[in-house]
């Protein structure tokens, strides 16, 4: 019983996989360039003026009146 046990949770361990959220991120004046976030990236982060652009991946991201954060891959 033990080892079907151990078996179990080693099926369950190796199975789980990270999952790296992917962004679009801007190279100069490009901004669709697909990008796939190092783990510790949460959100997908779009801040947006009148004369800038800037799409990155970041860990944290709070909201605001010019920028936009999500959390799903290639959203903003």
């Amino acid at each position: 019983m033990k080892a079907l046990v151990c078996a179990l949770v080693l099926i369950l361990v190796c199975s789980t996989t990270v999952h790296s959220l992917q962004c679009f991120t801007c190279v100069e004046d490009n901004c669709k360039v697909l990008t796939t976030c190092p783990p510790s990236a949460n959100f997908c982060r779009t801040e947006a003026t009148v004369s800038h652009l800037a799409r990155t991946c970041e860990e944290f991201c709070t909201p605001g009146e010019n920028v936009h954060c999500c959390d799903q891959d290639l959203c903003g």
